[in-house]
């Protein structure tokens, strides 16, 4: 079954072979967007930056394919931190396969409702990027989306 899970323990190994093997765009990488980026393999270097990012932020969550699959990690995988209040959770990687634009919105919306609730206490999520787009997507409606141009930011609460 294809579910949410945080990063921790034995899944930390499994989850650098998978992006040894596995091309994805990084749509955010140490909070920056990187938009334009080309889905690639990347380098051994590289994949241990990102683990660390994962390792060492408070909410790591990957999409896992589930233990009878053949494919341990699905198409997007977030990692986000906490602000100075704890109430708004930031995300500093983003990892996503094609098509692109699909897989971020899934991950967002993934990443909301895990995070955006009274048993997680995190009242909203800051990306940085204009993601004024998604706000006329269905799946969006009940999301209140707080785009800041000067900042590049958009909240989602």
């Amino acid at each position: 079954m294809i579910g949410p899970i945080f990063l921790r323990g034995e899944l930390i190994e499994k989850f650098r072979e998978h992006l040894l093997n596995v091309s994805y765009h990084q749509v955010i990488h140490q909070g920056i967007s990187c938009v334009d980026n080309e889905m690639k393999k990347v380098s051994t270097d590289d994949v241990n930056e990102i683990i660390n990012q994962f390792v060492h932020a408070r909410f790591p969550i990957v999409c896992s394919a589930g233990s009878k699959s053949s494919i341990p990690f699905w198409d997007y995988h977030l990692a986000l931190q906490y602000d100075e209040d704890k109430r708004t959770a930031i995300i500093c990687e983003l990892l996503v396969r094609e098509p692109n634009q699909d897989h971020c919105r899934k991950a967002l919306l993934m990443a909301y409702y895990l995070l955006v609730n009274p048993k997680m206490g995190v009242e909203r999520i800051q990306a940085p990027m204009n993601l004024s787009n998604l706000a006329d997507c269905k799946e969006f409606e009940a999301i209140c989306m707080e785009f800041v141009p000067r900042q590049n930011t958009t909240y989602l609460s």
